[in-house]
């Protein structure tokens, strides 16, 4: 079975009776949930049965339950939005939505802090320090946070670049990459195979790379010098990327902080500049 579950439950819909249409309905609107919740549950959500959550399952063509999770579970891990969803809040107010979304918040920014590792912030810093050029590329949803670090160290240092340029290769783009550089992959959910390869290709060179990624990644062992994990899971239909933001931000402060004077005088610098030309 390769069609996702509610494209399924859309094609046999109309032959669905009362009990399991019901059932349907709820898993239509949230599909990530049979990943997150007891299908018991759902079952009792939808005020049918569990007899007629198992035809369902049955008649959908899976064998039980454990495979149908299994294949919600990939689709999760995958950053699907739709499966990233839960139950709409709605019945418990403002106050307790807003609740609920902070302390998802704050608990993204305490698991991915927790698991940040001293030795690697100094060696990443070091070689952010060192390097000739800093290369960022991000792509999908990684591509904003990746221009947000290029603005970040951009101030601190000369010769950093986010990618993909518009309209431009990234072939040409990296063609002059040496091991004397530096390449930073950003890739948070939806990775594609570009993303390894960039990796795979900076270490062919020699180039030292960094990897900044989500907790749903696999294996990085062996796909660039350093990797960092951010929590991205939220409330909502919508990842949450307070942590990756808040990481890239502590490595640029740990930058400027071991730049020292040289960081202050080029800030210095931009701001003579930004008053020359007049800026607010």
């Amino acid at each position: 079975m390769t069609l996702p579950v509610e494209v399924r439950l859309k094609e046999i819909y109309d032959q669905l009776p009362p009990s399991e249409r019901a059932l349907g309905d709820l898993i239509i609107d949230f599909p990530g949930v049979l990943a997150t919740h007891p299908i018991s549950e759902l079952a009792e959500r939808a005020n049918t049965s569990n007899a007629a959550a198992t035809r369902l399952i049955k008649r959908l063509g899976y064998k039980n339950v454990q495979e149908l999770r299994k294949q919600v579970r990939e689709a999760r891990e995958s950053g699907a939005p739709r499966y990233l969803n839960t139950f709409a809040p709605g019945g418990e107010g403002f106050k307790s939505n807003v609740q609920q979304h902070l302390e998802s918040e704050i608990q993204n920014l305490i698991q991915s802090f927790d698991a940040l590792n001293e030795r690697t912030v100094a060696a990443v810093v070091d070689c952010l320090k060192a390097a000739n050029s800093v290369w960022i590329v991000g792509f999908g949803n990684s591509h904003m946070p990746a221009l947000y670090l290029r603005q970040q160290l951009i101030q601190l240092r000369d010769r950093v670049e986010a990618l993909p340029r518009p309209g431009q290769a990234l072939a040409k783009d990296l063609s002059g990459l040496t091991a004397k550089d530096m390449m930073i992959v950003i890739g948070f959910r939806r990775r594609n195979e570009m993303r390894y390869r960039l990796l795979e290709y900076a270490k062919s060179i020699g180039t030292p790379s960094l990897y900044i990624t989500d907790h749903s990644e696999g294996n990085t062992k062996g796909l660039s010098d350093w990797a960092i994990r951010c929590h991205v899971q939220s409330t909502s239909l919508f990842d949450s990327y307070i942590s990756g933001y808040s990481i890239l931000n502590f490595i640029a402060a740990s930058l400027a902080d071991r730049l020292g004077r040289e960081a202050s005088k080029r800030l210095s610098q931009a701001e003579k500049i930004h008053t020359f030309l007049g800026g607010d």
